[in-house]
């Protein structure tokens, strides 16, 4: 009989964890584990400094926007905004909200995982968390599309419009309304909403972000697509109905998500392909990780999106982290995370999209040409990296 290797088996069970990760599918099933006492992750007598309280007191609400986004959010956080978006728990770095009727010691326990991890992520992706919060949109996402739009159509009057700005074409307006948006001070963002008849926000509280890592626990039954990043932070299952194996490394994986979307993301999402976002996140989480050797099975950088993924999942994942190791030990994580913020300063442009011969988002394409490098030092770009990979990868 030919043995089932043990490693691949939990490779697997995390990796379909992780399945609801930059679109994944919930059609995959696993084994649930309900019990906190059989996972080396779960602490049953979990103590961390905190406080429940109730939005309504403090003003500060999971979600205030009229029409919640997935970019925003997540797409598992929906009872979040919908329902339970006014009680949490809040630590050091973290607010935590969910169902009142989950026990005290979900919103506890999950609260301890990100603050027992959030250092981890920043570390690996080299990144203070100052630079985290300031490179992540202290305003809503909403509000900061509401104020481009009105750039855009000339609406602010406190604004200093290009003196030629009505001869640019709408591309051109929209790139500096989205470039100004983006360079406002969250009071001069604030100061914009609060005053605009048509803001989607009246108060301040209602507009901003607080520096901290929002949590919301969903309520699944399974350990399928158990844990998710977003801009505000992460989505994850109440601890009372599952928990999955490897349970740190789940949280460390969508914290670095997280960190993603506040380095990289623009106004119409995150930017990255899939192989790179779920392989950086891999490799840098402490996951499994393909081996050199075995780089002829899987072709990791034509992986663009979730329908672009081939093949067993786990082996998929193991492979965007060979691909993802190869980028950090031929530029570094310093450089890589430069390329990151390059990318977040291009705005989206659908004609220069539509035209590209490239299926990745144009200011990923642009910044990463730029920026990255072979082992070798030379130029490398994302054409050769889909192109010439395995021969790299042979050569490394």
């Amino acid at each position: 009989m030919k043995l089932i290797n043990k490693n691949l088996i939990l490779s697997l069970v995390t990796i379909i964890t992780l399945s609801a990760c930059g679109g994944g599918s919930d059609e995959s099933t696993t084994q649930t584990n309900n019990s906190n006492t059989s996972n080396p992750g779960i602490s049953n007598n979990t103590t961390i400094t905190g406080q429940f309280l109730s939005s309504n007191d403090t003003g500060k609400f999971y979600s205030t926007e009229q029409m919640p986004s997935y970019q925003q959010y997540g797409k598992n956080a929906s009872h979040c905004y919908q329902s339970y978006n006014d009680y949490y728990f809040e630590t050091e770095n973290t607010m935590v909200f969910g169902n009142p009727d989950l026990p005290d010691t979900d919103f506890k326990q999950a609260a301890q995982w990100v603050e027992n991890n959030f250092n981890t992520a920043l570390t690996t992706m080299a990144i203070s968390k100052a630079e985290y919060f300031s490179n992540r949109y202290s305003v809503r996402l909403v509000g900061l599309k509401h104020i481009r739009n009105q750039l855009s159509s000339r609406y602010y009057d406190t604004i200093d419009y290009p003196n030629n700005f009505d001869a640019l074409t709408y591309d051109q307006q929209v790139d500096w309304a989205t470039k100004t948006a983006k360079s406002l001070t969250k009071n001069e963002a604030v100061e914009l909403l609060v005053n605009d008849p048509y803001s989607p926000f009246q108060t301040e509280t209602q507009t901003v972000l607080e520096d901290k890592i929002y949590v919301c626990l969903h309520e699944k039954n399974t350990t399928n697509g158990w844990g998710e990043g977003s801009l505000s932070g992460i989505t994850i299952g109440a601890p009372s109905l599952a928990i999955p194996h490897e349970v740190e490394k789940i949280v460390t994986h969508e914290l670095i998500h997280t960190i993603q979307h506040a380095l990289s993301a623009n106004f119409e999402g995150l930017g990255l392909p899939r192989w790179y976002s779920e392989g950086q996140a891999v490799l840098l989480s402490g996951m499994e990780v393909a081996k050199k050797s075995d780089h002829n099975e899987y072709d990791p950088t034509l992986v663009v999106s979730y329908y672009d993924e081939t093949g067993d999942q786990a082996i998929a994942y193991s492979h965007y982290g060979l691909a993802y190791q190869y980028l950090k030990d031929a530029n570094g994580q310093p450089s890589i995370v430069n390329m990151m913020k390059d990318m977040k300063r291009i705005t989206y442009n659908y004609s220069q999209q539509k035209n590209s011969t490239l299926k990745e988002f144009h200011g990923y394409v642009e910044s990463f040409d730029k920026l990255m490098k072979q082992t070798n030092a030379s130029t490398l770009t994302v054409q050769q990296y889909r192109d010439e990979y395995h021969a790299l990868m042979s050569a490394y």
